[in-house]
C-alpha cells in the first residue's frame, strides 16, 4: 500500500546506512562545531533572563549554565561528576519557591501519600493533594505524584481546559516542592521526573508555549544537571531524559548537553531502547530540528534507524504513523531494507484492521511527501 517509488532509494555516499537526506545534514558531532542556527527567537514565556538571546561576550570561561541564549556557557568540558553545581535555573526556582513561602519541612511517609494518591481520581483532586503536600515531599514522594499524573493522563485521551488548567497548576506546585530536591537528585530520578513530564506533554495536558514559567525552569535546571551523569543511564532513561527536555524547553537545548547526550546514546543503548522509547527519540529529534534547526551526526542516524528497524513488528499502527510522519518532517527517507521492514508491519496491522482510517492515511501522506520532497 505503500508509494512503490520508495522502496528501492538509491544509497547516497555519505550515509553509512542507506537513508538518505534532502539536503545535507550538520556535522553535529565534530568537536568545536555548532548545529543550526546560531541566533534563536526569544520564547513568549522567558523569564529572569532564562531563554533570551543576547550577543555573546567575551567572559572568562564558566561551568556550563543556562545563558540568555538557551544554549549552554561553554562547549569546552563538562562538570565533574562529582560535583554538583547550582546552575542560573536553579537559583530561579529557588527564588520563586522563597517568594512562594515554600519551605521544606520533614518528608511525609512514602506509604501515606501512594495511599492518598490511590484514592485520587481526578486533576482537581490530584491538584489538592499536590498543594496539601506543597514542600513535604521527598523525591521518591514527588516521582509518584508525577506518575499519577500519568496516569490521570492517560485516562484523559480528549483532555479539556479546566484538566489542563488544573494539570498546568499541580506542576508548577510541583516544581516548587522540587526547588530543596535537585541538588540531591540522582540521575534516575531525574530521568524518571523528565520522563514522566514528557509524557504529560505528549498526552495533549501541556501544550507548546502555554507550558508554565516555574515547569520550564525546572525542566531546565534538571537538564543541565543531567549531563555530567548521562553517561550512567540506561537506554530507556536517556530516552525519557531527551523525551522531557525537548518537549517543554521552549528556547531549546544547550548544544554542549545535546553533544553530550548523543555520545551516550550510542550503541548498547540504542539497542536496549524498547519501541516506545525509540519513537519518543525519533520524535525528541524532530521537536528539536523544527525548534533550533539541531540534527544528529549522520553515523547516529543511521544507528538510530537501524534500531527502529529491529523493532519494527512492535510498533503499533499509530506509532507506525508517527514515525512516517517524524521522518517527513525531517526530510529523512530510510534505506530500502528499513522501508521493507515498515512495510510488512504496514501490511501486517492493516490486514489484521489494528489501524485506524487516520493512521492508515497519515502513513500514505507522509511517504507521499517523501517521494515528492525527493523527486
Amino acid at each position: 500500500m505503500l508509494p512503490q517509488q520508495l522502496s528501492s532509494p538509491p544509497k547516497p555516499p555519505h550515509s553509512p546506512s542507506g537513508w538518505k537526506a534532502r539536503s545535507p545534514r550538520p556535522a553535529c558531532g565534530s568537536p568545536g562545531s555548532f548545529c543550526g542556527s546560531p541566533v534563536r527567537l526569544a520564547p513568549t514565556n522567558a523569564i529572569a533572563g532564562v531563554g533570551v538571546q543576547v550577543p555573546a561576550t567575551s567572559a572568562s570561561p564558566a561551568s556550563p549554565s543556562f545563558n540568555r541564549s538557551g544554549s549552554a556557557s561553554g562547549r569546552s568540558g563538562s562538570p565533574s561528576p562529582s560535583a554538583r553545581p547550582i546552575n542560573a535555573a536553579h537559583q530561579i526556582l529557588v527564588r520563586a519557591a522563597a517568594e512562594a513561602r515554600v519551605t521544606a519541612s520533614a518528608p511525609a511517609d512514602l506509604s501515606e501519600v501512594s495511599s492518598r494518591l490511590a484514592s485520587t481520581q481526578s486533576w482537581p483532586a490530584l491538584q489538592v493533594l499536590a498543594l496539601q503536600y506543597r514542600g513535604r515531599l521527598d523525591a521518591a514522594g514527588l516521582v509518584a505524584v508525577l506518575r499519577k499524573a500519568a496516569q490521570l493522563a492517560a485516562a484523559t485521551p480528549n483532555p479539556t481546559a479546566s484538566d489542563q488548567y488544573a494539570c498546568s497548576r499541580l506542576l508548577e506546585c510541583l516544581a516548587l516542592t522540587a526547588a530543596p530536591l535537585l541538588p540531591a537528585m540522582g540521575a534516575p530520578t531525574q530521568a524518571a521526573v523528565l520522563g514522566t513530564l514528557g509524557a504529560l506533554a505528549s498526552s495533549g495536558l501541556v501544550a507548546g508555549r502555554q507550558v508554565p514559567n516555574l515547569v520550564v525552569v525546572l525542566v531546565q535546571a534538571l537538564t543541565l544537571a543531567s549531563m555530567p551523569q548521562l553517561g550512567s543511564l540506561t537506554g530507556p532513561q536517556l530516552a525519557a531524559v531527551l523525551r522531557g527536555s525537548a518537549a517543554l524547553c521552549p528556547a531549546g537545548l544547550p548544544e554542549v548537553w545535546l553533544d553530550e547526550w548523543q555520545a551516550a546514546a550510542t550503541g548498547r543503548a540504542l539497542e536496549d531502547m524498547p519501541a516506545e522509547a525509540l519513537e519518543a527519540v525519533l520524535t525528541s529529534v524532530e521537536t528539536l530540528y523544527a525548534r533550533q534547526n539541531w540534527l544528529p551526526a549522520d553515523s547516529w542516524l543511521g544507528e538510530l534507524l537501524s534500531a527502529l528497524e529491529s523493532k519494527m513488528p512492535a510498533f503499533e499502527g499509530s506509532s507506525l504513523r508517527r514515525l512516517a510522519t517524524t521522518l517527513a518532517g525531517l526530510e529523512v527517507r530510510p534505506a530500502a531494507p528499513w522501508l521493507g521492514a515498515f512495510r510488512a508491519a504496514f501490511d501486517e496491522r492493516v490486514a489484521a484492521a489494528e489501524m485506524e482510517p487516520a493512521d492508515v492515511a497519515g502513513v500514505l501522506f507522509a511517504f507521499t511527501k517523501l517521494e515528492v520532497a525527493f523527486a
